[in-house]
């Protein structure tokens, strides 16, 4: 019973980094007119801790070392705790994007063990499970966490979004200190592993997917807040489709653990980002109403919510004995990926508007799809 509740409480952590990563998505609006600038450039807020965590997540296996993986999570959530009360206190954007560093230092350091410490719970028949289980956070933050952040952040203040997740954060470091078994590295991980894991074809290609993949997402989704406005949705019903975008997010992260474990993760894989290309498309061309939002957020969610624990899947599944060297990379391109497609959204959206903010993120989206399909041909079909 205790690995389970170990897991679980990996899950609800990873809720709050969610939650405290795309916060500023939410509220971005009202975080704007507060801090009269801009929303291209408070965007920011979500580029900077990408930046931050991409490298931090790949550096923490070889500073870390033979430390307990444990503790590492237990620090990132104190951090997480920092961030949200540097921003309640912040007397301008500056001061915001400082919380934000440590933001994305307590998003890099999560990341980048989770998965080593969640399959460090179960038994190895029990590893997809885990997984699916600790990843179901993410689903989780988009179907309750971002969603009452932005209620509260519209009705009562960004600064008090913030307070809540700073406060879930200290209790979740107690808990995941308590209910989590330690978990060691076997072999101190050098630089010279994770050159190597770098060069192996399957974490190449995995990092390759996700900044595809997720810069195509993130370019578009940073920035979701204004596409509903114009499309006629009040500001005040933003929180009920982002909570409908995460419920099928969550449907999503679920659903797709049969086919990762029948058909093999680089089918999986391949599954995800051909549906969330077509959603974007869709959304690109369909996005004019308030009930087209209803029809197309869920879809969207559907397919965004099983990225991140299919594109680990195909991590573990592919970069043989360098799993937590090619985590760690791909954490790295995740996080640099959210930061780039924050910082490409703003430019696109300031420059080239709605129309070719999305046309870049259906080619990325495109340009994925095509990638892996490619490595699966070679790599051939997988069933259970």
């Amino acid at each position: 019973m205790r690995k389970w509740s170990g897991v679980t409480s990996l899950a609800v952590g990873i809720f709050v980094l969610i939650t405290i990563e795309e916060l500023p998505i939410g509220v971005l609006p009202v975080m704007s007119a507060e801090l009269g600038i801009p929303e291209g450039v408070a965007g920011l807020a979500v580029t900077v801790p990408g930046l931050v965590a991409a490298a931090t997540s790949v550096t923490t296996p070889v500073l870390v070392r033979g430390l307990d993986r444990r503790l590492v999570l237990v620090l990132a959530l104190l951090c997480v705790a920092a961030s949200a009360l540097l921003t309640v206190l912040a007397p301008g954007f500056g001061v915001v994007l400082v919380a934000r560093v440590l933001a994305g230092v307590s998003i890099g350091l999560y990341w980048a063990v989770l998965p080593i410490v969640a399959v460090g719970q179960v038994d190895p028949a029990r590893h997809a499970t885990a997984l699916t289980l600790a990843f179901s956070g993410t689903g989780g933050a988009l179907v309750l966490g971002v969603p009452l952040a932005t209620w509260i952040g519209t009705h009562l203040g960004w600064r008090e979004a913030f307070a809540v997740v700073g406060a879930a954060a200290l209790v979740m470091a107690l808990l995941v200190a308590v209910l989590v078994r330690p978990v060691r590295a076997a072999v101190p991980v050098t630089p010279a592993m994770m050159r190597e894991a770098a060069r192996g074809r399957g974490v190449r290609h995995a990092v390759g997917l996700t900044l595809l993949l997720i810069v195509a997402q993130f370019a578009t989704y940073s920035y979701v807040s204004p596409l509903l406005q114009e499309a006629g949705v009040p500001l005040g019903r933003t929180g009920l489709l982002l909570l409908l975008f995460g419920v099928a997010g969550m449907i999503g992260n679920v659903a797709i653990a049969p086919v990762i474990r029948r058909r093999g993760a680089p089918t999986a894989v391949l599954v995800v980002a051909a549906g969330l290309t077509l959603s974007l498309l869709a959304v690109a061309v369909l996005l004019r109403t308030p009930v087209a939002a209803v029809l197309l957020l869920p879809a969207w969610g559907l397919f965004a919510g099983a990225a991140s624990v299919t594109i680990q899947s195909f991590v573990d599944s592919e970069a043989g004995a360098r799993v937590e060297e090619g985590t760690a990379l791909n954490s790295a391109a995740f996080n640099v990926s959210i930061a780039l497609g924050a910082a490409l959204g703003g430019i696109l959206l300031e420059t080239a508007g709605r129309t070719g903010m999305l046309a870049v993120s259906v080619l990325l989206g495109a340009a994925g799809t095509a990638l892996v399909a490619r490595y699966r041909a070679r790599t051939g079909p997988r069933t259970a």
